[in-house]
């Protein structure tokens, strides 16, 4: 379900990166590079420790809630659409990367968990009650 809706993401989203300025794909995709530092940040914080995984798990989904809507506005970093096209796109990737590795936790951190070759015991505010559908589906199945 996660690549499913990964490829979902990434076919909406790739056709306006060749309809925009080249610019603002540019910034767009150096944004996704930036969520990868913090996403990466937040996973040796939890590793550590130091960060406990509700805090975590807000942070992760708060984060790119924030960006979205910081792309609608003004603002010269993120603004004017970069902010959304940049979090758009980097669920779209996380979610097949998520799917790909059967990821447990938030699909935002798995390519953080990609590079570090763990996974984050962070629950995703969005996707965790899909998890619990899938795992009773599952146990229908298996009876």
């Amino acid at each position: 379900m996660r690549i499913l809706l990964g490829v979902v993401l990434i076919i909406y989203v790739t056709p306006v990166y060749f309809r925009v300025p080249l610019g603002v794909a540019v910034e767009s995709l150096l944004l996704m590079l930036g969520l990868i530092g913090v996403y990466s940040l937040i996973q040796i914080g939890v590793s550590r420790r130091i960060v406990g995984p509700r805090v975590a798990a807000v942070l992760a989904a708060g984060l790119l809630v924030a960006l979205y809507i910081g792309g609608a506005s003004r603002l010269p970093i993120l603004g004017r659409g970069k902010g959304q096209l940049a979090a758009v796109a980097f669920l779209g990737f996380s979610l097949i990367v998520a799917g790909v590795r059967a990821a447990p936790g938030c699909e935002v951190m798995a390519i953080p968990g990609l590079l570090f070759g763990k996974h984050t015991e962070v629950a995703c505010l969005i996707f965790s009650p899909l998890d619990s559908v899938e795992r009773k589906l599952r146990s229908k199945r298996e009876t």
